[in-house]
């Protein structure tokens, strides 16, 4: 899986390419009896105003606080009236909530900050109602829609590939082109960040992207410096914030993160036989590394492929080393499933489940997860499943 930037404020609904490696989508909440613009009663007085169309009567509304990434508590709570509601108090700064009806399914978000704030609940699809007010939730509605709009740009590339099976050229096209797709998504919250520093939510952008494992240090280092500092210091909150993702840059956790181009961390590791293998000692014109586990379904799902892909092009030069993240007492798991699945390359385990070393050295922390290497042990596509996978072993080999 994955990568491109997935943030912790997506809805769980929306994926990026499986790299799958999830994001919460953050939406504001929305108008009571009309939609003209208002300014708030003082500097730290907001007023979230609901319309609500088809949710009951009687109904109870929340506003939500997320605190250490988990533990959800409840700030304000409102009845539902003639399709609408409203939230009213005071802050100083802005902050995230989400906004939940008890008998609607999913959850919509909003920036509380001082202001007027008006959603439009659709019922039926709650992540997406319509959200107008404060600048924050401004800049968010900025994001949603371009990032849509790269998620939608690489599903027509993934379509395009079904249509062009036989058209060597094309798929080599495509693969360029969603090589270059997903690059763009992978930074964008970055390259967001550069352009709307004077926000609270590109602060916490940046927080959500250093909380993943294998963030881009010198890229993070970069927008961090760019957000102004009167963001950075504005209130508590904010000033925690910019202490924890300074540390998290400084703490360097990504030195020597593999990149396109760069040489593959080389590894020793024992197959189920006890046998040391190296993956330098491997010599395919083209290695894939794919890092698996017997109990991701996922991966077992997506195993056929890798099976159909390797009877084709083994005899052309494709080789291929499984590194299954398999914990300590599962190593019959693991054989067992090597043997089911019908691996029939090299499969190597350390047996230290997400504290392997070498998924380690390969930033990995979603899978199934590939490495495409050339002949020289150089990175030359990583993340690639199903169709996309084999359009690429196919311009390679073919």
């Amino acid at each position: 899986m994955g990568e491109v930037i997935i943030l912790i404020y997506f809805c769980k609904n929306f994926k990026l390419l499986q790299m799958k490696t999830q994001i919460i989508f953050i939406i504001s909440i929305a108008l009571l009896f009309s939609c003209k613009p208002s300014t708030s009663k003082s500097d730290v007085e907001y007023e979230v105003i609901v319309k609500a169309e088809g949710v009951y009567d009687g109904l109870r509304a929340y506003l939500l606080k997320t605190e250490n990434g988990r533990n959800r508590t409840a700030t304000d709570t409102a009845i539902v009236f003639n399709g609408a509601f409203r939230f009213k108090g005071e802050i100083k700064g802005a902050e995230m909530r989400a906004l939940t009806i008890d008998g609607v399914r999913g959850q919509t978000s909003v920036f509380i900050e001082p202001g007027i704030i008006n959603v439009e609940i659709y019922k039926d699809s709650i992540h997406k109602s319509k959200v107008e007010g404060t600048y924050n939730n401004s800049v968010f509605n900025d994001y949603k829609n371009k990032y849509q709009e790269k998620i939608e740009a690489i599903e027509a590339v993934k379509t395009a590939f079904l249509t062009l099976k036989d058209d060597t050229e094309g798929l080599k096209a495509l693969q360029k082109k969603g090589d270059s797709l997903r690059g763009q998504l992978k930074n964008f919250g970055y390259e967001f960040i550069e352009t709307n520093n004077d926000s609270d939510f590109s602060l916490l952008i940046l927080d959500g992207l250093t909380s993943q494992k294998g963030f881009d240090m010198k890229l993070a280092a970069s927008a961090f410096k760019r957000i102004e500092g009167s963001i950075k210091t504005k209130n508590e909150t904010n000033q925690l914030i910019s202490k924890k993702i300074q540390q998290k840059i400084n703490s360097n956790p990504n030195k020597g993160k593999i990149k396109i181009g760069m040489q593959a961390p080389d590894f020793t590791a024992s197959n189920p036989q006890g046998e040391q293998i190296t993956l330098s000692d491997i010599k395919g014109k083209v290695t894939i590394v794919d890092f698996w586990a017997s109990w991701c379904k996922p991966c077992r799902i997506e195993n056929p492929n890798l099976v159909k892909l390797y009877d084709k092009y083994h005899s052309k030069g494709l080789e291929i080393i499984s590194v299954s993240l398999e914990r300590g007492d599962q190593k019959a798991f693991w054989i067992e499933a090597i043997k089911k699945d019908q691996l029939n390359w090299y499969n190597v385990s350390n047996l230290k489940f997400w504290q392997d070393p070498i998924a380690q050295a390969y930033g990995v922390n979603s899978i199934p997860a590939t490495f495409i290497l050339d002949k020289k042990g150089i990175l030359i596509a990583e993340r690639l499943r199903g169709a996309e996978l084999e359009a690429k072993i196919k311009s390679l080999l073919d």
